[in-house]
């Protein structure tokens, strides 16, 4: 009798361990796939939040996109769902990522809940937090999706830059110094916090800029952000079109928190 109650018992135990087992899901971790990056929006100079979406991987086509879908679930959480790679049969080979623009709007300070699912397959959960400052995400690991940078430090308001690239010209050295030094005349310092701030990484408090997809050789441009109040405007769209039109080979980039690209 004392064996087989003791036989009894193991097989209770054994079946509480096939009904525990049969009630836990393991969601496996998969290999990242896309990168996320935030980026702030100017338009008409309303500011706004945006994800980059692109694929870690070259797809080998040119201009490839990514099918996605993106809501507002309860007014408060973002909802991502990242669907497929879109290539065309008869695309122009290049060894470029696939990429989509996610616009997600205007935030008022705080944390929101951020879900992001991969081919409706695996989802993992994060968090966007938005500042006076910057925003910051933080997302799952394992989940296919990962930030291109956690932090984007926010522009302050009349901000401007840009770089002026004289192309190993001797004439349009000189060129470009004399621009910046006129436009140092109208415009003003601005200290900034190191870090990355979308359109450039700021170094030394502000004083040393970096444009990390410049298409020009750093040994050939003069980079800068200054500060511009909306009642100088004019002078530096005048102090640019002179020099366009004066040196048409000197190559300048310039954008402001105004919305505005010269």
């Amino acid at each position: 009798m004392t064996k087989f109650y003791l036989g009894l018992i193991g097989v209770l135990l054994l079946a509480a361990g096939c009904n525990l087992d049969s009630d836990t899901v393991v969601v496996p971790d998969v290999e990242d796939e896309f990168y996320l990056e935030l980026a702030e929006d100017f338009e008409n100079g309303n500011r706004s939040l945006n994800w980059k979406l692109r694929t870690i991987e070259s797809v080998g086509c040119e201009d490839a996109g990514i099918d996605y879908t993106f809501h507002w679930q309860e007014g408060q959480t973002l909802v991502l769902s990242i669907n497929q790679v879109l290539t065309s049969s008869d695309c122009d080979p290049a060894d470029e990522p696939a990429r989509a623009l996610v616009e997600i709007g205007t935030l008022s300070n705080g944390f929101y809940p951020v879900s992001i699912a991969l081919r409706e397959t695996l989802e993992r959960e994060g968090t966007l937090r938005v500042s006076d400052s910057f925003f910051q995400i933080e997302i799952e690991s394992g989940g296919g999706v990962l930030p291109l940078r956690e932090r984007l430090f926010r522009m302050p308001e009349h901000t401007l830059w840009g770089y002026i690239d004289h192309q190993g010209i001797d004439s349009l050295s000189n060129a470009a110094a004399d621009f910046y030094a006129e436009l140092e005349q109208i415009t003003e310092r601005q200290v900034l916090t190191d870090g990355h701030y979308g359109f450039f990484e700021s170094r030394n408090n502000g004083d040393e800029i970096f444009f990390p997809e410049i298409a020009a050789s750093v040994s050939t441009t003069l980079a800068f952000q200054r500060t511009l109040t909306a009642d100088r405007k004019g002078a530096v769209i005048e102090l640019i079109n002179t020099y366009r039109e004066t040196y048409e080979e000197l190559r300048l980039v310039i954008g402001n928190t105004y919305g505005e690209a010269w």
